[in-house]
Order: structure tokens, then sequence, then C-alpha cells
């Protein structure tokens, strides 16, 4: 099995279940290091083998207590050299405790710990009388545990490292999710140059809050600010639920289409029912001058180019004559309505209700005929305005 077919599996095993392995392993080496160390009685190492279990228990909760789990595990190690039992280097047993506790940044602990366990006995050996070959024996195995210990702290590094770089690579990937839609942003990571597609038919729906800026003079920044992105985040979560994808909010405008960028056959339901709920969510609230607020909505239906433009700041658009006209079916729209075109019209006229607006001159399009969405067949009917009221429409 090469390590292109093993790493794949070991990468989607659970954190619980690498903790699992990772004690057996620990266990298991360090039963395996008193094993082949000198041996000073059958009773002394029977007792030593209880280390092995007791570290790999410990290492089970190092991700939660990291600091707790090295310092307990240094004590089973102190404890255990205080009898005749062989020895080991003490990086083997601290191995998995102190690269934990370093990667998680509690490096004072560490090189504590690598002080009172390597550097402490060539301290003794040097100020305490002792036989040449003992010295010689200590010094000895006090540098290989700094050496060993210093290769342990080092994976711990590399542990931080790699953890920060896999943080930075998470808030990277969120932003870019954050403006572009999942399925682009994996072309744009897979170095696909030029992103633009064609789709023979969706559906585009523009917001408009009426009024919104004028209303804004006079009060603070901050609260403007505030109350577009509450209003906004929750037509987000709109989008969201209806499976929709939000292109770009324009001041205080706001555009979503069905149908892309993976298409989808109920494109112009969704964006209806999402527009319904839009007015809504609207109607119950008031502008920044305290008025209640009121939207304007446009939809049509149809083909579009929709791509990526940008290099340094991405954005997901959309191009084509069915982008301007749902701009136009909002900008010429009636505050509080929903205007849709003939084509979009046709698609919903089975499931949804309508009031006929009738034939309006649309900017660079000539005359037209739209509709006012209303309600679904089940839903509650949305009265238009009366002519002549403070939100019907102008003469055309």
């Amino acid at each position: 099995m090469t390590a292109d077919s093993w790493l794949p599996r070991l990468q989607r095993l659970s954190p619980a279940t690498v903790d699992w392995i990772m004690a057996v392993l620990l266990a298991g080496a360090v039963t395996a290091a008193i094993t082949v160390a000198p041996e000073q009685g059958p009773g002394e190492v029977r007792l030593a083998y209880l280390l092995g279990p007791v570290l790999g228990a410990l290492s089970l909760v190092r991700r939660r207590r990291p600091v707790a789990v090295l310092l307990s595990s240094t004590a089973a190690l102190v404890f255990y050299n205080q009898f005749d039992t062989p020895g080991m280097f003490a990086a083997i047993p601290l191995s998995v405790a102190l690269a934990t506790a370093w990667a998680e940044g509690h490096r004072a602990w560490c090189l504590l710990v690598a002080v009172v366990l390597g550097v402490i006995p060539i301290v003794y050996v040097s100020v305490t009388d002792l036989p040449p070959s003992f010295e010689e024996e200590v010094e000895r195995g006090a540098v290989s545990d700094i050496a060993l210990m210093a290769a342990v702290l080092f994976l711990g590094e590399a542990l931080r490292a790699r953890r920060a770089l896999a943080a930075e690579q998470e808030r990277s990937e969120a932003l870019l999710l954050n403006i572009l839609p999942a399925s682009i942003a994996d072309r744009l990571k897979a170095r696909e140059t030029v992103i633009a597609d064609r789709f023979s038919e969706v559906t585009v729906m523009f917001v408009d809050l009426v009024d919104f800026t004028a209303s804004s003079d006079g009060v603070e920044p901050a609260e403007v600010v505030n109350d577009l992105d509450d209003l906004f985040t929750v037509f987000d979560e709109l989008a969201e639920r209806h499976g929709l994808e939000k292109i770009k909010t324009i001041g205080d405008a706001y555009m979503v289409a069905g149908g892309l960028p993976e298409p989808r056959a109920d494109h112009a339901e969704a964006v209806a029912e999402m527009a319904l709920a839009v007015q809504d969510v609207v109607s119950g609230r008031t502008d920044p001058g305290g008025r209640p607020l009121a939207a304007r909505i446009g939809i049509d239906t149809g083909p579009v180019v929709a791509g990526v433009i940008g290099r340094h700041k991405f954005s997901y658009d959309l191009w084509g004559d069915t982008v301007n006209t749902a701009s136009r079916m909002e900008s010429q729209g009636v505050p509080g309505m929903i205007q849709v075109t003939d084509r979009t019209y046709r698609r919903l006229r089975d499931e949804f209700r309508f009031e006929h607006r009738g034939s309006i001159d649309v900017k660079g399009k000539g005359k037209m005929e739209t509709w006012f969405l209303l309600s679904s067949n089940d839903g509650v009917r949305v009265t238009p305005p009366q002519a002549g009221s403070p939100t019907a429409p102008d003469a055309e």
C-alpha cells in the first residue's frame, strides 16, 4: 500500500480515533523500551510495566489538559526512576505529552521539564563526588535525554506551525466561500484561469430598499450600517434556505439568482418564494428615519453569462439582458410590490397568484407586459396599491 492510498484514509480518522491509536503506540513504545533495557529483577520489572498503560491513559486527555498531562507524565517517570527498574531515555515516555504541550503554546512548562530531566542530572554529577564510571553513565544518559527531548520539542513546534497554517487556510477558505460559490472557489483553487459559464435559463432578482439612502441623512453612520447589515443578513439566510446564490449588494440594493452555478429546474419558483419572504421581512421594519420600510423587487428569467472577475479582489457576477431586465423590473416597479416579466409569469402562473400590471415602457426595452407577484396559490394575497396612492406607479 502506497502513501497516496493510506494517507487520505489516515486524514479521515476522527480525533478520538487518533488519540486511541496514539495511546496504544505510546504504551507499546514504553513497554518495548522497558523490555530491551537491562533488567534488575523479576518483581521490579513486572512493576515497571505499569508505566506504559499509565502514560497511554494520560495521553488520551492530552488535548484537553496538555500541561496537567505533561506534569503527570513527568511525575510518573520521576517516581519510576526511584526504584531499581530498567532505565530508558526520558523523551520516550514524555514524547506525546511534551510535543502536545509545546504545540499548544505551553513552552515554559516544556522547557522546565526538559531542564529537570536533562540538565539537573548533569549538574548533580558535577557537584557530587561519584565514581568516574557512574558519573560518565549519568552524563551520557542525560545528554541523550536532552538530545531526544530537543527532537521532540522540534516536533511540537512543527505541529504548532502546521496547526497555525491549517487555521489560516480555514480562515482563507471561509473568506473565499463568503464571496464565491463553493464550486467556483474549487475551480479557482484548481488554478483555472478564466471562469465563465453560459446558462440557458436562470432567474435573477433585485431588491431595493425604497428611500433608505435619503432616510439615512442625519443618522449616525454606524446605525445605518448596522440596520443594513441586520437586514441583509436575514436576506442571506433566506437565500441559503431557498438554495439561491447571492450575487452582490450595491448600497441598499440586493441581488440574488437561482439556477447557478449549479443548474436546477425550479429556479424561478425558489426565487419567487424568497421574494415573498423578503417582502414579509421588510414589511415589519422601519428605515433609519423611523418610517415604515418598503422594498421594490424585480424579477426576470432568461439566459445569462456568469463568471469571476478580478485577480486580487474576486467577484462572481452575471451579465446579459436578463440581468438588465430584472434591474429594470425593480427600478421601474412599485414600492412594496414584486414586479416580474411576462416570461417569469409564464413559468410561475400555475403555482403563484399574480396581478396584471399591464404594458409599461421599460428603459432600453420598449413596451413590456409585466405582472405583480402576490402570493403562492395557498398564501395570503397581497393587495397592490391603488392608483393615485403614494405608492402607486408613476404614469407611463
